[in-house]
């Protein structure tokens, strides 16, 4: 943004992720829309059905037999987050589709690549800027920025305001351990004795178990 804008301009908001606590709201829909249940999931997994999450093999498997599922349920999530409405203060209620569609055809289409020139803007405080004021005083989100970043937070020291440090999590897609034969083989099998088109967490289990059951058989 600053390559593309120009810096001290705001375009970036750096530092802790509090100072974004617009997104740390629609995080926080996000782990109670869909990513939660399948976060459990992949906890009972580890703890019940013998997901070794160190073995890249199993990171592969997870991928997949559940990758397109977690996309799937994104996608219904992001759908059904862009048509509800929202309370906008000082405004009429809107939707975040109505939001972008409207302001496409008042301001005209925008993007890094069609955008003019930015018009020049003074930002009087960029240490606050994109700050929620909302969200900063609602202990529950705040709760949820808490643990879920524990690295923006010096654990030994309490009047630290926070590291200044981008997070990172590598998700490096893991190498296929079978050949396409074996892929074959093992999605044909598994079709054949559960359904693996379910939606219900607990068929799944089973379709996890037995896929490493024929993983198992296909390198015995």
């Amino acid at each position: 943004m600053e390559d593309e804008r120009g810096v001290l301009r705001g375009s970036y908001i750096w530092g802790r992720s509090v100072h974004n606590t617009r997104i740390e709201r629609m995080w926080y829909d996000v782990t109670h829309g869909f990513s939660q249940k399948w976060k459990q999931f992949f906890t009972d997994l580890e703890v019940q059905h013998g997901l070794n999450p160190q073995i890249p093999a199993h990171i592969w498997l997870l991928h997949h037999l559940f990758l397109h599922h977690i996309n799937n349920d994104a996608q219904e999530w992001a759908e059904a987050w862009n048509s509800h409405t929202l309370n906008i203060r000082g405004e009429r209620n809107r939707s975040p589709r109505d939001m972008f569609l409207f302001s496409m055809l008042q301001d005209g289409p925008r993007g890094i690549k069609h955008r003019t020139q930015p018009l020049d803007e003074h930002v009087d405080n960029p240490e606050i800027y994109g700050i929620d004021w909302d969200v900063a005083d609602d202990t529950t989100l705040m709760s949820h920025l808490l643990e879920e970043n524990p690295q923006e937070w010096k654990e030994r020291n309490p009047f630290a305001p926070g590291l200044d440090t981008l997070s990172h999590v590598p998700c490096d897609a893991p190498n296929c351990p079978l050949t396409p034969e074996q892929v074959a083989v093992l999605d044909e099998r598994l079709a054949a004795i559960v359904d693996v088109c379910t939606r219900s967490m607990h068929v799944r289990r089973l379709v996890w178990k037995s896929a490493m059951e024929i993983c198992d058989e296909l390198y015995g």
